[in-house]
């Protein structure tokens, strides 16, 4: 489903799209049956990982063929706009769990994103490749869904998204990425100038799931799987945290 300046659900949709100066009162859901199971808790071979990258790297360059002229859409977990939503939930993040990460550092890096992935081009991209956005069938064949969370931005986002959620889901393991990432390159490639960019990626986006996680419970109340999303996010971010850049360069860009 794909919403624009819709009221659905009886609750606000969290972006606004907007063409020119003009908000777009239009709202599309499509649905379609896609046999197969989520990927969570699922465990597979390195060759499923592999194909996962290829898939990635195949949708982002049929979604470059989309055209986006007029496209301008604000986003709570635009990795670009993440300085300004952390401006209000960064209080929430949890530096006593998570020492190796500070807030203020990750403020930071957002604020520098724009400007550090300037000279590469922009597209539409899916932004949020995670193990309950992927379907599965009996033949291990892949379908990704979801495409609520399409904006327009830089690849490398796209892809640093799908290797951190893939690492967390099967246990945080860098082979997992690395399987990922060799899938990926064997369809496009990126700069090194971009891949250095993955790791700090990879800690801006669950940084900023974990505060807008624990803001929601504090506003919300407790909710199973907000709960259980920020309890995951933290534990993954303390180890990958403690393995530092240089080891996941190493281990998963070859860098």
């Amino acid at each position: 489903s794909s919403g624009i300046n819709a009221e659905y659900g009886g609750g606000r949709m969290n972006e606004i799209v907007r063409n020119g100066s003009h908000r777009v009162g239009a709202y599309l859901v499509i649905y379609e049956y896609i046999p197969g199971k989520q990927l969570v808790n699922s465990k597979k071979e390195p060759s499923f990982w592999r194909k996962l990258g290829v898939l990635t790297a195949e949708l982002q360059n049929k979604m470059g063929e989309v055209s986006y002229a007029g496209f301008v859409r604000e986003h709570n977990w635009d990795a670009l706009r993440a300085h300004f939503t952390l401006q209000h939930t960064g209080p929430y993040f949890p530096s006593e769990l998570i020492p190796n990460v500070q807030i203020d550092s990750v403020i930071e890096f957002s604020k520098s994103l724009e400007s550090r992935l300037s000279k590469f081009s922009k597209q539409l991209i899916h932004s949020d490749i995670n193990e309950y956005n992927i379907i599965v069938n009996e033949m291990d064949e892949i379908s990704i869904i979801d495409f609520n969370d399409v904006i327009l931005s830089y690849k490398v986002i796209d892809l640093a998204n799908c290797i951190g959620y893939m690492c967390m889901a099967q246990g945080s393991d860098l082979q997992v990425a690395r399987n990922v990432y060799e899938g990926y390159k064997s369809i496009t490639t990126l700069s090194t100038e971009e891949l250095l960019l993955i790791y700090d990626l990879i800690v801006s986006r669950f940084a900023l799931s974990v505060c807008n996680g624990r803001s929601q419970i504090e506003a919300d109340g407790a909710n199973e799987y907000v709960v259980r999303c920020v309890q995951d996010n933290v534990q993954f971010l303390r180890w990958l945290s403690d393995r530092g850049r240089h080891e996941f360069n190493a281990a998963v860009l070859g860098l």
